[in-house]
């Protein structure tokens, strides 16, 4: 579908009139009426007021070759914002419990010692009265 019968389809489900659209985008009815009627095209700011007015990616009202509905238009809306976002939480979340889980194993491993006396090859340990131990070098 064209840029042309694509403008007329989406103002016209949003229920307005040629006039009405220009007062909102700010143009003449003129301008309107030559973008619908193939006549010309709507500057890059214009797109970009038509796109958030109607709820749908410039690249949809640029591109011949796409055929969505309506409903299906939502992805650069406040909807599709907030799904980036839980992604982008979730993500955080999913590095930090990795991060947890890789301390606990190696902390596990370690037996609670931060210093394993097995990887202490050729030092001398000497235990105190205090239940210390001290290492010879």
């Amino acid at each position: 579908m064209k840029l042309d019968e694509k403008l007329v389809r989406l103002r016209k489900e949003k229920g307005l009139t040629q006039l009405e659209l220009a007062e909102v985008v700010k143009v003449s009815r003129q301008a309107v009426s030559k973008w619908e009627s193939g006549g010309g095209m709507p500057s890059t700011e214009n797109l970009r007021g038509l796109s958030e007015l109607y709820g749908v990616p410039v690249d949809y009202l640029l591109n011949d070759n796409a055929e969505k509905g309506t409903e299906d238009r939502k992805d650069s809306s406040e909807e599709g914002q907030k799904k980036r976002v839980a992604i982008k939480i979730g993500l955080v979340v999913l590095a930090l419990v990795i991060a947890v889980l890789a301390w606990y194993m190696s902390f596990k491993n370690n037996k609670g010692n931060y210093f394993s006396v097995e990887n202490m090859v050729g030092e001398e340990m000497v235990a105190q009265p205090d239940g210390s131990f001290s290492v010879g070098w």
